[in-house]
This record gives C-alpha cells, structure tokens and sequence, in this order.
C-alpha cells in the first residue's frame, strides 16, 4: 500500500509539472531596457533669420547652438546665438531651468530663463518666467503660456496659447505642427513703446524630425508668422516666414 500511495503521489507532481510546461518557445517578450535616469544633448540649428515674438534680431541667417541636460522633470539648457558679420558674432547666451510634470492628460512646466545680450560694446540682462499648461486633446495637446520679465523690463508680460501635436511618419520620421495666437499684453509697450496693441503674432510652426543614426537626427523647419496690427507690423517688419535646419545629439 506504501509503495502504490508513493506512486500515485509522485504521478500526480509530474502531471502538475506537465501542465505548466509549454510544448512549445515561450511568446513573453523580454523585458524593455528602463528609461535613462539623466538624458542629455546638444544641437547645431542654422535659421535664415533670428525672430523673436515677432522682432527681428538679425540682418540674415543666425546659428544657435544650445545644449541641455534633463533629469526626474527638471531640464537645463543653454542657448546661444551667433550672427556672422555682426560685432561681437556670439552676442547672445541664455540659461533656463524648467521643472515639468504630467498628471493624467495635464502637463504644466515652469521656467526660469536668464537672457544675456550684446549690442557692440553693450552687454544686457533681464529675467523671465514662465509658466505653462497643456491639456491632451486628439492627437494633441492644447497649451496656454505666460511669460512675465522681473528685471530690466518689469512688468513685460507675453501670452501665448494653442494646439500642437506630433505624428509618428514611418518608423524614423516625426512631424510637430503647432498654431498659436499670441497676446502682446504689456510685452509690445515695454519693448517697442506701442500702447494700445493686444493681439501678437499668429503663427504656425512645422518640424520634421529624421533619425539618422541612434543618437543622432535632423530637423528642417519652417514658421509662418504675421502681426496684425498694421502700425506694429509696418514698425518692426518680420520676415513672413523664417526656414531652418538643426543637427540634433540626443543620449
């Protein structure tokens, strides 16, 4: 009786065994690499002309090197901007710290930007920040931003709102499209002494990102922008449109 219980015993442990095997390779995918605690890049962007909230800073093309580090939601960076021909050519470096987080379909981000410019001999400062927030909707997201100067313009306030969104075209190409509508507030009088202008420039943004290798992509670009406010845009005169092309190292 021993003997037939040992083996009806050992009988059944095989059959559990049996039945948790596969007869065939297991399908569970192998688990995917954990995201990059820090990631960091840098890139090379040559623009036909430097315009900035509808200003235009350069004669002809500018390059803007500028590079960043990101790390648990906080990104720093640095931009610079070179002008050739112009004296000093580098007339230009700003610092930014961003802190951002998505909660469900929410994203908002605050910065901290410290611009630094040259005119000839003339070095200048001031302070930004900037808050933003953008809500998923469809393939994209709506955002709204505030920028607001605590230094040499105090006071200055740009609002910016819109919809972008980014589509995947194949598996090593991605376009960003983005429309907004700006809002001069007190920004236009600070900067250009025009009162009684509300409405910013209306502008559409298209990238299209192309990976080339694993670190490394290029993105041509193109911004279609214009005032309308007739006194404003006859006092500054900003190109229509402005084309560039960025060389882009991402780790």
């Amino acid at each position: 009786m021993r003997a037939i219980a040992v083996a009806v015993i050992w009988s059944a442990l095989v059959g559990i065994v049996a039945a948790q095997d596969t007869s065939g390779p297991s399908t569970a995918l192998p688990p995917s690499p954990p995201e990059p605690v820090i990631t960091w890049g840098a890139e090379v962007d040559v623009v036909s002309k430097y315009v900035w909230r509808g200003f235009p800073y350069s004669q002809g093309k500018v390059v803007w090197p500028s590079a960043w580090v990101s790390a648990r939601g906080v990104t720093v960076s640095l931009f610079t901007n070179i002008e050739p021909g112009y004296d000093p050519a580098l007339n230009e470096y700003d610092i930014s710290v961003t802190y951002e987080r998505t909660v469900g379909r929410l994203t908002v981000a605050a910065t901290y930007v410290r611009y630094a410019y040259g005119e000839g001999a003339l070095w200048l400062a001031t302070t930004e920040l900037v808050g933003r927030a953008g809500y998923a909707v469809g393939p994209g997201e709506i955002f709204a931003s505030h920028a607001f100067d605590v230094d040499l313009y105090r006071g200055s306030s740009y609002l910016e709102a819109g919809y972008a969104f980014t589509r995947e075209l194949g598996s090593k190409s991605t376009l960003s499209v983005d429309a907004t509508v700006a809002f001069w507030s007190t920004f236009i009088e600070k900067y250009a002494g025009v009162s009684n202008s509300t409405i910013g420039p209306l502008s559409v943004n298209v990238a299209c990102t192309r990976q080339l290798a694993r670190h490394f992509s290029v993105r041509p670009h193109v911004t279609l922008s214009r005032i309308p406010d007739a006194r404003v845009r006859i006092l500054l005169n900003p190109p229509a449109a402005t084309f560039g092309l960025a060389a882009v190292l991402e780790f």
